[in-house]
């Protein structure tokens, strides 16, 4: 008899091995059938992915450049070319051709301009894309497309300038009109409208709000002659009445101001003393003028100086037969003066509830002997001013038009009050703001005048972007 060599229950090497075999069989069919079109699928999926994350990219830059030459043409039908080239050329730029083997990119904008002002251009772009990995399944290339929007509103902007004397003292005059030549070279003629309020004793407005503005605004700057005190309440409201007559809500309505210094005059009627040597007095009660702080440059001037712009703005009020004050000095305005009223020709506060400096009263209105007194109110006159043009105050000289939506951007060169131009701008730096009102703007100082021309573009370029 023989004994059996095998253990109870195990297999025969045979069974073993083709169990063995089954397993390698089921393993390389699952790798084959399952693993590889998995992966393959994942690199194809990854591949393209990778393209419209691109494509999109492409698009969206292309729009946004294409946004920003709206700004170039001599018309609406230039500029919407314009927008349209360089959107495409922006496409490609930023999408190589061939891009993971890609092929077939192709790419169309369209610019176009709504009923409320607002302008768009809009690129669409689609690209082939083989696949590497899927095609054992039948599937050989698909088609990405993407399309992407910018838009951007008109602009309508009122530049109100400084050209005081302390712009020509400290030689900034002629950098500061090179900077604001340069900051109206950014916006479009034949759709954006721009303006120009230039200021010193007294304010006017050289270039009224216009679609042709780049030539007389650039030829009004470039003849400026930089002299005189600073009345900037009056200029800040001439922009706001400006803005207001063009009665468009739908377009971005902007105030930019500069200023290198405090406010040292205000525009208002002004009461004459009963035993004034002012004659007749009653001809001349009151007297609508401009004063200014203490000393020799205290006067009571003119506020309607002519347009274009002399040299000089320090004219005396005409109708000044027997007064005192015709001679320009602070106390012979004393003499013929009562007081400063506490509201300006145009309805600005010198001592609002909210007022920036402390004041004193003097009679029915604000003291005038002191020179501080007087570039306080008119410092209060300018900041209220600001605080109504942002809040859509009506214009009482202009039948209480009003606008709202305004939004002030303030550049500040050299010693100039910051708190007063971040109030001015509604600048979001500055908490808790008492004055706050309507659109946030920026305030941008300019330690001196080689940062001009910086400080105006980085305003231009935020404007730019308010009205994308």
């Amino acid at each position: 008899m023989f004994a059996s060599c095998f253990e109870p229950g195990a297999a025969p090497s045979g069974h073993r091995r083709g169990r063995r075999g089954f397993v390698l069989v089921t393993a390389a069919a699952m790798v084959l059938l399952v693993l590889l079109p998995a992966i393959g699928m994942a690199i194809d999926a990854g591949i393209m992915y990778l393209v419209q994350l691109r494509l999109s990219a492409a698009s969206d830059a292309a729009s946004l450049a294409g946004a920003r030459a709206l700004a170039r043409g001599i018309d609406d039908s230039a500029q919407r070319a314009n927008a349209e080239a360089t959107a495409v050329t922006y496409f490609h730029a930023n999408f190589p051709s061939g891009y993971l083997a890609s092929t077939n990119a192709q790419v169309s904008s369209l610019a176009a301009t709504d009923s409320t002002s607002m302008r768009s251009i809009t690129t669409t772009s689609s690209v082939d894309l083989p696949f590497t990995f899927m095609r054992a399944l039948g599937l050989h290339q698909t088609t990405l497309r993407t399309s992407s929007k910018a838009t951007r509103r008109d602009v309508n902007i009122m530049i109100v300038m400084d050209r005081s004397g302390s712009l020509q003292n400290s030689g900034a005059c002629a950098p500061l009109k090179a900077a604001a030549v340069n900051f109206v070279e950014k916006f479009a003629e034949g759709r954006d409208n721009l303006g120009l309020v230039t200021f010193a004793t007294s304010s006017r407005v050289d270039v009224p709000l216009t679609m042709t503005f780049k030539t007389p605004v650039a030829n009004t700057l470039n003849a400026l002659t930089c002299t005189g005190a600073t009345n900037a309440s009056q200029a800040l409201w001439e922009s706001y009445v400006e803005l207001a007559g063009m009665a468009q809500a739908g377009a971005l309505n902007v105030i930019l101001f500069f200023t290198d210094g405090r406010p040292t005059a205000v525009t208002e009627s002004f009461p004459i003393k009963t035993n004034s040597t002012c004659t007749p007095l009653h001809l001349v009660q009151p007297k609508l003028g401009v004063i200014t702080l203490g000393g020799s440059t205290q006067g009571l001037y003119k506020w309607d100086a002519p347009t274009p712009p002399p040299s000089s703005d320090v004219t005396v009020i005409t109708d000044r037969a027997g007064c005192s004050f015709k001679a320009g000095y602070e106390t012979n305005v004393t003499n013929d003066v009562s007081y400063a009223p506490l509201t300006d020709y145009w309805g600005n506060s010198l001592k609002p509830a909210n007022a920036y400096r402390t004041v004193t009263a003097s009679g029915a209105g604000l003291d005038i002997t002191s020179a501080q007194n007087v570039e306080y109110f008119s410092t209060n006159a300018t900041d209220n001013a600001a605080f109504r043009i942002r809040s859509g105050a009506p214009d009482i000289n202009h039948g209480n038009r009003t606008l709202e939506g305004v939004t002030i951007f303030s550049i500040g060169l050299g010693a100039v009050d910051d708190v007063l131009l971040k109030r001015i701008a509604n600048d979001r730096s500055y908490t808790p703001n008492p004055v706050t009102a309507g659109n946030l703007g920026l305030y941008v100082y300019a330690a001196n005048a080689t940062e001009l021309d910086q400080a105006f573009t980085r305003v231009a370029s935020e404007m730019l972007r308010l009205a994308r």
